[in-house]
């Protein structure tokens, strides 16, 4: 059983990850953007068992995470935030969008990018 992040007007699948994945995703995203103060735009889809992602408050979330993580040199928290910020990017990105990058205070956080969109392609 799949959770399936799809777009708000559901024209498109932007993940289907597994249920425990996806819900676990989920959580960690609400908990980060209560903590930041930042809507994640992801809304729970009750008919589908997944979640409709607002891409333009989602555009929000995830820049304000990125900005969060490049505006610290804190290793822990790097090392919090990187699984949830590359996920998102990549949700962001099947979505038609991108973040403004700070290169040079990302520190490698793309490196592992490529990885990423593999693990979560969905076409």
């Amino acid at each position: 059983m799949g959770y399936p992040f799809q777009s708000a007007d559901r024209s498109r699948t932007l993940w289907d990850p597994a249920l425990s994945v996806g819900q676990t995703y989920v959580a960690l995203a609400r908990k980060v953007g209560e903590q930041y103060g930042l809507p994640t735009g992801l809304t729970e889809n009750e008919r589908l068992g997944g979640s409709d992602v607002d891409l333009t408050v989602f555009q929000q979330f995830t820049q304000g995470v990125y900005d969060r993580y490049c505006s610290t040199n804190n290793f822990v928290l790097h090392g919090l935030l990187r699984g949830l910020l590359l996920t998102s990017i990549v949700i962001l990105e099947k979505g038609g969008g991108s973040v403004a990058r700070n290169h040079q205070w990302e520190g490698g956080l793309l490196d592992d990018l490529d990885a990423y969109v593999r693990a979560m392609w969905t076409d």
